[in-house]
């Protein structure tokens, strides 16, 4: 067992209404596969951080063997050896909570249950996301309590934690439009040792689907071949 761990917050896409924004322009079908494939990403890049565990928290609650199949199907079509190598460390954890909020505060509760020092937690589709950046987070949370990595839409694509404070999730609401606000208030009333991350997006709508397709473009003129290995292979027939 490691000190650190990540955990990948993940709704099953079959079913996800975060994806809504894509599935009116691209279709539920192609949406579905568009999720699948960023998911892979998304665990591609865990699974390629030395010294962590990886905790799938997957929603809803029933979708365990949605999840199965997935990682199942991510063995066959993932390329890197490295990365490959370290698919024994998944572990699955269900939801637990009415609300998203809930199933978050649930998550951290669990896992600093497990032991664990340090746990940051990232979004299904986060695919911009830099490794180094989790990294680094790690690093910073042995002096700090919380460590957030801002999103564009207002919320956050990390947000890792040295110790379990519940308090800060308090009257929070993912889908309003003060989300970070609140948080930052919430934080800031528990006195947390906070420090920020660059600012970073999800993919959730079709315009950040436009700039992620403009950021492979650049990835790949650099010699990046394997950010968004998965995403790129599905919309070349998209």
């Amino acid at each position: 067992m490691n000190y650190d761990c990540i955990v990948i917050f993940a709704n099953d896409p079959e079913e996800s209404s975060d994806l809504s924004a894509l599935a009116e322009a691209l279709g539920r079908r192609k949406t579905y596969y568009l999720g699948r494939a960023m998911f892979f990403d998304t665990l591609a890049l865990c699974l390629s951080i030395p010294d962590t565990d990886l905790i799938i928290s997957y929603d809803p609650a029933y979708a365990k063997d949605s999840f199965i199949k997935m990682i199942e199907l991510f063995t066959h079509e993932e390329k890197s050896p490295e990365i490959l190598a370290n698919i024994d460390k998944i572990r699955l954890l269900p939801r637990n909570g009415n609300t998203i909020m809930e199933h978050i505060s649930g998550v951290y509760r669990q896992v600093f249950d497990l032991k664990y020092e340090r746990v940051t937690m990232v979004g299904a589709y986060c695919i911009p996301l830099d490794p180094q950046l989790i990294k680094a987070g790690f690093i910073l949370l042995k002096d700090n309590d919380v460590v957030v990595g801002p999103s564009f839409g207002g919320r956050y694509y990390l947000f890792g934690m040295s110790k379990y404070m519940p308090e800060v999730f308090d009257g929070v609401r993912w889908e309003s439009n003060d989300f970070y606000i609140k948080l930052g208030e919430n934080l800031k009333a528990a006195s947390a040792r906070v420090q920020e991350l660059e600012l970073s997006y999800e993919v959730y709508t079709p315009g950040e689907l436009n700039q992620l397709i403009s950021d492979i473009n650049r990835w790949r003129k650099v010699g990046d071949t394997k950010t968004a290995y998965h995403t790129e292979k599905f919309l070349r027939v998209l």
